[in-house]
């Protein structure tokens, strides 16, 4: 073979891919923790996020029932249905916030598959995850996974 016939190959030898290989592994290797940890946070900002709109909402509703209470001019008409003797004034589930308009729907929660709320009461074991959905002030994540601050999500 001519010298002219050796630099006009094409083509890459078994060396140059097997490195070419080697280091996009590498470079993968790095990349997938970080991606993950990634996700996880984006989960717990919407964690955050959907717990600062539920327990606002919540708020809300022991305000506008508060208002019914006291006969305020302002009070809205939906709730002077719902204002009874033995009600702190807080709903009695979280569907009541929808059904109420307080809220459009009930977010999930991005760390239970299932995407439901452990809603807590005045009258519920504060150790306990069951509620006996009684004038609810609280919600928690019903996950009990570490989170990156080494916290578990229900003690959000």
């Amino acid at each position: 073979m001519s010298k002219h016939a050796i630099r006009n190959r094409s083509g890459l030898t078994l060396i140059e891919v097997l490195v070419t290989l080697a280091v996009l592994g590498v470079l993968a290797s790095v990349a997938l923790p970080l991606q993950h940890l990634t996700v996880k946070r984006n989960k717990e900002l919407e964690l955050r996020r959907n717990l600062r709109t539920l327990r606002t909402a919540i708020d809300q509703f022991k305000a506008e029932y508060d208002k019914v209470q006291a006969n305020a001019r302002d009070a809205k008409e939906i709730f002077k249905t719902r204002v009874s003797l033995d009600r702190t004034g807080y709903p009695l589930t979280l569907q009541e916030l929808v059904d109420a308009r307080v809220l459009r729907r009930i977010p999930r929660d991005p760390m239970n598959p299932k995407g439901t709320w452990v809603a807590r009461s005045y009258t519920d074991n504060p150790e306990s995850s069951l509620s006996d959905e009684k004038d609810v002030y609280d919600v928690r994540s019903a996950s009990t996974a570490e989170a990156l601050d080494g916290t578990t999500y229900d003690t959000w």
